[in-house]
This record gives structure tokens, sequence and C-alpha cells, in this order.
């Protein structure tokens, strides 16, 4: 099971990476126009979630599954997607949006090609 999650990481994170450094203008015009529709309470209740999935793939890393990279990389993209949620309600505007939008990016693009290394060794 846990190769293919990593597999799915390698996927979502890669395409979600390279569609914010290619056209983050665009994506951030697009993230900009959907937070108008969304409540600061609904964003918030979000990210709350992706850290509460984060908290229990790091609890489960301490379990029976103990140690396995999969666990690992679920914490990390939990993590990582609470800390978007959290940043796109706190700023805004277009012009931060747009550098959320490289920055993140960078950082789904990173993820991907550690999952797709840890991938291609299981």
């Amino acid at each position: 099971m846990g190769k293919y999650y990593i597999w799915f990481v390698v996927v979502v994170t890669g395409l979600a990476g390279a569609i914010r450094l290619l056209i983050p203008r665009r994506f951030a015009e697009l993230q900009q126009q959907r937070m108008s529709k969304t409540t600061p309470t609904r964003a918030l209740v979000r990210s709350l979630l992706f850290v509460g999935v984060g908290v229990l793939f790091g609890a489960l890393y301490f379990t029976s599954f103990g140690h396995q990279a999969w666990v690992a990389i679920g914490t990390i993209f939990s993590f990582l997607s609470a800390g978007e949620s959290i940043m796109q309600t706190q700023f805004p505007g277009l012009d931060a949006l747009i550098f959320q939008s490289r920055l993140l990016g960078i950082l789904y693009l990173g993820l991907a090609a550690g999952s797709y290394v840890i991938g291609s060794r299981l």
C-alpha cells in the first residue's frame, strides 16, 4: 500500500508544483477568485483538517508501521497543504498569492522529487 501512496504523491505534487511554477499569475488569480467565494472560517477548518491528518500520520510513524517512508511523506504532504491553506487565508492579495504560488511550486516539486527517489527504491 505504501508504494502506491508514494506514487500518488509523486503525481499529485508534481502536477501541483508544475502548474504553480509554469503559470503562477494565472494560478494566483484563480485562487483569489476561489477564496472570494469561501469564508475564512471554512479555510481555517480545511487547514486544521490537514494538520489533523498530518498529526495522525506522524503518530502512525511511531506505531507498528514504524519508520516507513510513505508515512513520513504523508506527514510532510499534509503539513505542506495545511501551510498553503493558512497562508492563502492570511495573505489574500494577488502579489502575495503569486509569491506563494512560486514558493509552494518549488516545495511541491521538491516533495515530488524526493518521493520519486524513495518510490523508485521500493
